[in-house]
């Protein structure tokens, strides 16, 4: 949060925008507690040295940084902004956790919810109603046309699939050929669908396709085996008009080339990238790319999105840090669209924490309430779009929506807290400044609004207590702030109704100049 903007002699206005934790590492900090790893340096695959920094320096919880560009001036205002909360939308399966959710855009007017619950089976439902019972735990729903009927697909936890053909019924893909039914396979990820045929991996590196235009049939020969690394397999997802295949440690990329017997797929020209993914939950498409948390035996741990065919890097130091000390099991990837933003959201479910990586805008910041909602989500490409999660993390049986047209800022008709915190100030030099006046630069509230404002200016080891500053105020201020030498604040605000601010501005006796 750059201090270089002067309005006056003795008036700073410090925007409410910039980098999290500009510090990635540091000893005053605890140590991950759902790793067991004591430090967190990364060095090549090996943790050792210090501990995540994470409570110090920049943190934007549940409070959206975004840049606006003047088209005319093109000059730039930053804000943060109050993130939307998941209202309830409907329960279709009270007492069971939800496992998958999916938007059936090919059935009906393409906005048809269809969402998966159950801790052992899965029952399938229709909104509330239900389309039947899978034996085992449907982890992954996507659909496909098979010439003109559209088709839900379905994985399990238990090494089996089914698909729903529209007008018909829950059916299991039984074919003694399919890879799920094959001695010493077991599947792995979601299915590809590309030209006509259905296409999964398996731990092995086998990717298995149907037989041409249709779900139910398969072929013992029918498959290949990703080639350039003997790597286990993780998962394919299609990509242009290729399949992109995903390993732990590396990706390949094949091409429908008709052959007449076996595998239609060849590997391509692209051919290999030397960095997998860490699990069959964190990748995902987004418009016209394909985003994942990678690994290799090298590098780690971090955010790749695809720019033609080569990887590119999207997250930093401290968020590659947190992740390396996380179970891979418990990390989830989805890709939204949210107040005409795009978003990548890698939710952790062993420490309840989310990272949200804004692509157009370049940033992270943070999402946190009493249960994680949003473990398992999906969304409507056109028209409005809703967005529609189901999580694992509670038994309500509950599906939750963000409707952009009607948004609400609680989780299930629960408060939660935004938490804006800065870096530390000094006006660039180390005499005392006396603050006689903060001011909140933000939208005025219609009701009270009342955020608190605390500091710390002992390197974020103690907190004061929060004064509170209503928006409902045309001039929201605190007088009589005290003294500092360095200090950074920390904005609070628990209620539940929208929030947009941009700065504070700080006046400051002598000592600053």
């Amino acid at each position: 949060m750059p201090v270089n903007a002067t309005e006056s002699k003795d008036v700073i206005r410090v925007p409410l925008v910039g980098t999290m934790y500009s510090r990635t590492l540091s000893s005053a900090s605890g140590s991950s507690s759902s790793s067991g790893i004591v430090g967190v340096g990364v060095v090549g695959i090996m943790i050792v040295g210090y501990l995540v920094a994470s409570g110090k320096d920049q943190r934007f919880v549940n409070a959206i940084p975004e840049k606006i560009t003047n088209s005319l001036t093109k000059q730039e205002t930053f804000y943060v902004s109050k993130r939307p909360g998941f209202a309830l939308l409907n329960t279709p399966a009270t007492g069971n956790t939800g496992t998958a959710i999916h938007v059936w855009s090919g059935q009906g007017s393409g906005d048809k919810v269809i969402s998966a619950f159950g801790a052992t089976n899965s029952t399938i439902y229709d909104s509330t109603t239900s389309l039947g019972t899978t034996t085992g735990v449907v982890n992954f729903i996507s659909d496909v046309l098979v010439g003109t009927t559209a088709n839900l697909l379905m994985t399990t936890r238990s090494n089996s699939a089914y698909f729903y053909p529209t007008g018909g019924a829950l059916t299991s893909i039984s074919d003694v050929d399919f890879p799920g039914n094959v001695a010493g396979e077991t599947i792995t990820g979601n299915f590809a669908n590309l030209n006509g045929y259905a296409y999964i991996m398996t731990i092995s590196g086998r990717i298995y396709n149907s037989d041409l235009n249709s779900l139910s049939a398969w072929t013992a020969s029918s498959y290949l085996s990703a080639q350039m690394s003997p790597d286990a397999g993780l998962g394919v997802i299609r990509y242009k008009d290729q399949i992109m295949a995903f390993g732990k440690e590396s990706i390949e990329f094949f091409q429908d080339v008709g052959n007449p017997t076996g595998s239609p797929l060849k590997s391509t020209s692209q051919g290999y990238i030397n960095i997998g993914c860490i699990s069959q939950y964190t990748y995902s498409t987004f418009d016209d790319t394909v985003v994942w948390l990678g690994s290799s035996a090298e590098s780690g741990i971090g955010l790749y999105m695809l720019n033609g065919f080569q990887p590119v890097k999207k997250s930093t130091p401290w968020v590659d840090a947190i992740l390396a000390t996380t179970n891979s099991a418990n990390l989830y990837l989805n890709c939204i669209k949210l107040v005409g933003k795009s978003f990548v959201v890698i939710t952790s479910t062993s420490d309840n924490r989310t990272y949200i990586y804004s692509i157009e805008d370049d940033m992270w910041h943070e999402w946190s309430s009493t249960s994680i909602l949003w473990q398992h989500m999906s969304g409507i490409a056109t028209g409005t779009k809703y967005i529609y999660a189901v999580t694992e993390q509670t038994t309500s049986g509950k599906v939750f929506i963000i409707n952009p047209s009607s948004m609400v800022f609680q989780d299930d008709s629960v408060n939660f807290t935004v938490t804006i915190q800065t870096n530390k100030l000094d006006g660039g030099t180390s005499r005392r400044k006396f603050l006689s006046k903060l001011r909140l630069v933000g939208d005025i509230q219609s009701s009270a609004t009342s955020v608190g404002v605390a500091w710390t200016d002992d390197d974020y080891i103690t907190n004061t207590t929060p004064r509170n500053v209503d928006l409902v105020n045309a001039d929201a201020y605190l007088s009589a702030c005290g003294s500092f030498k360095r200090r950074a604040f920390i904005l609070t605000y628990t209620g539940a109704n929208a929030l947009r601010l941009e700065a504070i501005e700080l006046e400051l006796g002598q000592g600053i100049h």
